[in-house]
């Protein structure tokens, strides 16, 4: 047990010290994402800022701070995170046009406007939301978190409108299937099953 112990000891050191700078820093922003998005935000734009031709640092620098807005902050702190996202989101879209991973984050942080102040950016976010969602659907109906994230903002919609959300029930289906099927390689993303899985308990 011990040898065994040793030798995967080793061989993470191994691991570990075969990675790049850029390999590093991601797996340690990655890493806190979950306990800390607003330090994984700062982590990733400074990785963001070193990578100038590569999409996926603003990606996640977006995606922490869009997990940051949700309203468990001050509404000042959110406010900020929302522009910091917007920023980030642009960055990655320059990058990476015409990418429907990136058009589900602006899907997200339209929502985080909307739940911000409904008063003022449901009426003016609704439609365009819905239209982003769709097209992202259309370039890219295997993607797992896009048939999630559209699912669940087609839910909520109808729920405002006190309407059955069943009809999108399937497609949450759909997205815990192309989960479990999904291969990524490297830093792409590949989060999601969580937020699915919890939004189908709304099925039952």
């Amino acid at each position: 047990m011990k040898a065994i112990t040793t030798t995967l000891f080793l061989l993470l050191s191994i691991i570990t010290l075969a990675q790049s700078p850029y390999e590093k820093a991601m797996t340690k922003a990655l890493e806190q994402m979950h306990e800390n998005p607003q330090a994984a935000a700062q982590q990733f734009e400074r990785i963001s800022k070193a990578e100038k031709d590569n999409w996926i640092p603003a990606y996640y620098a977006a995606l922490s701070n869009i997990n940051s807005s949700w309203g468990q902050y001050p509404k000042e702190q959110t406010l900020a995170t929302m522009e910091k996202a917007q920023e980030f989101i642009d960055i990655a879209q320059s990058l990476s046009p015409k990418n429907a991973e990136i058009m589900v984050l602006q899907g997200l942080l339209n929502t985080c406007w909307i739940t911000y102040d409904g008063s003022i950016y449901g009426m003016k976010l609704s439609g365009p939301t819905t239209a982003l969602y769709e097209k992202a659907y259309a370039m890219a109906p295997d993607n797992p978190r896009v048939v999630s994230n559209r699912a669940q903002w087609l839910m909520g919609s109808a729920r405002y409108f006190n309407k059955d959300v069943s009809p999108y029930c399937s497609d949450l289906d759909k997205a815990v299937a192309l989960f479990e099927q999904e291969k990524t390689s490297g830093f792409e993303p590949q989060w999601g099953l969580e937020g699915t899985l919890k939004a189908q308990q709304d099925c039952k």
